[in-house]
């Protein structure tokens, strides 16, 4: 009868590098896996609603989406646009009022965006936006900054 022969101490080194390996693998998922959780309880946590979308002329694809969230007091407005058939991007944004409506086009290169009511800082119910070549918005316009400033007054 044969007596087994010991293990190599190679097989030994390298049976504790994969082991070591595997556990490194398995500490570097930890924050992976965790903002993968952020992310789905942000997901299901908000309701994402289309309020209207359509082309308007010259090919130019938009759409207005509302955002609420459980714990939000305010909805979030975004109007998005770019060329049809492309990736629209967001060019207003809006967090509870004046609320878009509408989009259409009002030159070469340039929209309107109707609101439901004129906005405080310049009374315009309509707000010009630039546009690129490709159809995507040159610029972001937040009428979050419009509204009155919230909390305590500075004297």
């Amino acid at each position: 009868m044969r007596a087994p022969l010991p293990a190599s101490a190679g097989l030994e080194a390298n049976r504790r590098m994969v082991r070591r390996a595997l556990l490194l693998v398995g500490l570097l998922c930890i924050p992976v896996l965790a903002l993968m959780l952020l992310q789905a309880g942000v997901f299901f946590a908000c309701s994402t609603e289309t309020l209207a979308e359509g082309v308007a002329a010259g090919r130019l694809e938009w759409r207005i989406t509302r955002m609420q969230c459980r714990n939000g007091r305010e909805p979030f407005f975004d109007v998005a646009v770019g060329a049809e058939d492309k990736t629209l991007v967001t060019a207003l944004t809006s967090r509870g009022s004046p609320v878009p409506v509408e989009v259409f086009k009002l030159d070469e290169g340039l929209i309107g965006v109707k609101l439901d009511r004129p906005r405080q800082a310049t009374g315009d119910s309509i707000v010009r936006i630039r546009l690129r070549a490709s159809g995507s918005p040159r610029e972001r316009i937040d009428l979050q900054s419009d509204a009155a400033p919230s909390g305590p007054q500075k004297p």
